[in-house]
C-alpha cells in the first residue's frame, strides 16, 4: 500500500501539496500522513488560527471521505525530522511544496529540500503553488 507524506516546515501550510496529495491518496487508496515540523523550542510557531482551522477541516473532510489520514507534529531540524519520519513510517511518496521565491522561499529552503531528496529512499514530488492573482490582473 502506498504511504504519502505531506511535510510542513515552520507552520507554512503547503496548500497545493496537501490538495494534490489528498486527491492522489483517494484515487489510489493510499494512506496520507501530514507532518508539521517546528524549530526546537518554538512549538507555537504554527500556522495562524484561520489556517489551522482550514487545515483541520481539510483533514477531517478527507477522513470523512474514507481516506486514512494521520497528522503529526515534530520539533527539530526540518531535514532530519522529515528523513526520520520517512524511514520510520515506510513512506513511499513525499510531497512537499516550494516556489514563488518572492513569497518567503529562499535558496536555503531549496538546499534543504535537495538534502532531503537525496537522503530518502522514497519518491519525492516538489509541488509549485499556483500563483494567486487579483481580479484586475
Amino acid at each position: 500500500m502506498e504511504r504519502i507524506l505531506v511535510s510542513m516546515n515552520r507552520g507554512k501550510v503547503p496548500w497545493e501539496a496537501l490538495s494534490r496529495s489528498i486527491a492522489l491518496a483517494k484515487r489510489i487508496g493510499a494512506s496520507l500522513y501530514v507532518l508539521s515540523v517546528f524549530p526546537p523550542g518554538k512549538p507555537d510557531a504554527g500556522p495562524d488560527p484561520d489556517s489551522r482551522r482550514k487545515l483541520d477541516q481539510q483533514i477531517k473532510d478527507a477522513s470523512d471521505d474514507g481516506l486514512h489520514v494521520d497528522s503529526f507534529i515534530s520539533e527539530g531540524s526540518y531535514e532530519q525530522e522529515v528523513i526520520r519520519f520517512v524511514e520510520q513510517n515506510k513512506i513511499t511518496l513525499l510531497v512537499t511544496e516550494y516556489g514563488n521565491i518572492g513569497r518567503g522561499h529562499s535558496e536555503q529552503e531549496w538546499a534543504s529540500l535537495q538534502t532531503i531528496r537525496h537522503r530518502v529512499s522514497c519518491r519525492v514530488e516538489i509541488v509549485t503553488p499556483r500563483r494567486m492573482t487579483s481580479r484586475g490582473e
